[in-house]
C-alpha cells in the first residue's frame, strides 16, 4: 500500500478488556479482506497464538528469543496461520524473563522495533498484542509502533486504565517515538440490555468524542470459544453477532 506498513499496537492497562480479543479478531479481518498482515504475540501468556492454534510454549523461537537476539533473522520467527495471508510471531510463557533480561541490555527499549525492520513494505499491516502489565515489553510494542488502538470494557475502573494509557502514550510521544498516536477506543463486550453499558459509552463519547470508534463490540459467546477452537471469530463463526462487529471495525481501521 502506498503508505507503506501501519503498525498498530493494542494496548489497555486493564485486564479483560478484550484486548486479545480485538488483535486477533482486527488482524484476520484485515488479512480476509486481502491485507498481509503480521501479528506480533508480546504478552507472555501468548493467548494470541494459542487463538490461532499455536502452543508456543513448544516452538523453537518465539518473540522471546527475537528480542534476546538468541536468533537474529526474525523472519525464521514467522509462523503461516490457516488465515490465507495472516502470519504470528508467537509468545510463549518464557517471554516473562524478558523484562529483567533486557533491563540491562544497551537499548532495550528499540528491540522490537529492530526486530520489526526487515518487515517494513513486506505487509500491510503489523498488529502487536501488548501485555497488560506496562513495562520494558509493551514500551517495546510502543516505540515500534505508530498507532496505538486501546479496547475499552464498559466499566469504570477500565475508563481510569484509558485515562493512564493517554498519559503513557503522551509521554513515550514526547521522548521515543513522535509519531506515535491513539487512533481509537474500541468499547467491548457490550450488553445492550444493562444501562450502564450505555451509560458509560456516552460518558466516553463526551470525553474522547472521535477518538471513540463506533459501532461497539457487543457481548457474544462465540469470541470467548473461538480462542480454544484455535481459530478467530470469523472462522469459527462467520455469522456472529462478534464476527459482524469486527469485520465492521476492521473496515473502519483501513480507512484511517
Amino acid at each position: 500500500m502506498p503508505r507503506g506498513t501501519r503498525k498498530l499496537a493494542i494496548v489497555n492497562r486493564k485486564g479483560g478488556s478484550g484486548k486479545t480479543t480485538t488483535a486477533v479478531s482486527l488482524s484476520a479481518g484485515l488479512a480476509m479482506r486481502g491485507e498481509r498482515t503480521l501479528l506480533v504475540d508480546m504478552d507472555p501468556q501468548a493467548n494470541a497464538s494459542i487463538s490461532l492454534g499455536v502452543d508456543g510454549a513448544v516452538a523453537p523461537l518465539t518473540i522471546y528469543e527475537l528480542l534476546l537476539g538468541v536468533e537474529t533473522d526474525a523472519r525464521k520467527g514467522v509462523i503461516r496461520s490457516a488465515v490465507d495471508r495472516l502470519h504470528l510471531i508467537p509468545s510463549a510463557p518464557r517471554l516473562c524473563g524478558a523484562e529483567i533480561e533486557l533491563a540491562d541490555l544497551p537499548g532495550r527499549e528499540l528491540r522490537l522495533r529492530d526486530v520489526l525492520a526487515p518487515f517494513s513494505g513486506e505487509y500491510d499491516y503489523i498488529v502487536v498484542d501488548c501485555p497488560v502489565a506496562f513495562g520494558i515489553l509493551t514500551l517495546n510494542a510502543l516505540v515500534a509502533c505508530d498507532e496505538a488502538l486501546a479496547p475499552v470494557q464498559t466499566h469504570h475502573l477500565s475508563l481510569v486504565a484509558i485515562r493512564q494509557l493517554r498519559d503513557i502514550v503522551r509521554k513515550v510521544n514526547q521522548k521515543l517515538n513522535p509519531a506515535l498516536k491513539i487512533v481509537g477506543l474500541v468499547p467491548t463486550m457490550i450488553d445492550r440490555r444493562m444501562k450502564i453499558s450505555q451509560e458509560l459509552v456516552e460518558e466516553m463519547e463526551k470525553e474522547y468524542g472521535r477518538n471513540l470508534l463506533r459501532p461497539s463490540i457487543r457481548l457474544d459467546a462465540k469470541l470467548a470459544e473461538a480462542p480454544a477452537r484455535g481459530k478467530p471469530i470469523q472462522v469459527y463463526a462467520p455469522k456472529s453477532n462478534g464476527a459482524y462487529d469486527y469485520t465492521v471495525l476492521t473496515d473502519d481501521i483501513r480507512l484511517m
